[in-house]
């Protein structure tokens, strides 16, 4: 597992930063939904909604790192000249790292919102009755 989070190389830091982000708004916005006063507060809302836009962020950071090291590889290949096929799969395999784990991230994410926001609708609902 570590080998893989080294493999990511810098857009690592992004991806964990974003996810840190989506960890906290989900506690805080679990708390605030969850209870027993819960009412449905405008912050709240904007804080749940914050979860997909992170999520979406992490999704298109992993395809910015895949696509940087894609053209990295690319580069090292011209520069070597001939390159066993084996090799250019493997540097392509530990591209897409950062694809997976932004995609893993935003299904989270996503996942958790869907979560919140039915939540959320049901107090709204209860609140109008």
């Amino acid at each position: 597992m570590i080998e893989l989070w080294e493999a990511m190389g810098f857009i690592r830091y992004p991806l964990t930063m974003s996810s840190v982000i989506i960890v906290a708004l989900v506690l805080y916005s679990t708390v605030r939904l969850f209870e027993g006063d819960a009412r449905p507060l405008p912050m709240t809302k904007t804080f749940m909604d914050s979860v997909l836009f992170w999520g979406g962020f992490s999704l298109i950071t992993g395809i910015l790192g895949t696509l940087v090291g894609i053209v990295v590889a690319a580069q090292s290949i011209e520069r070597a000249g001939t390159v066993a096929p084996t090799l250019v799969w493997g540097g392509i395999k530990v591209a897409l790292y950062s694809s997976v784990f932004g995609l893993l991230v935003l299904a989270v994410s996503s996942l958790a919102w869907f979560v919140l926001h039915l939540r959320w609708r049901f107090l709204s609902s209860r609140e109008v009755m």
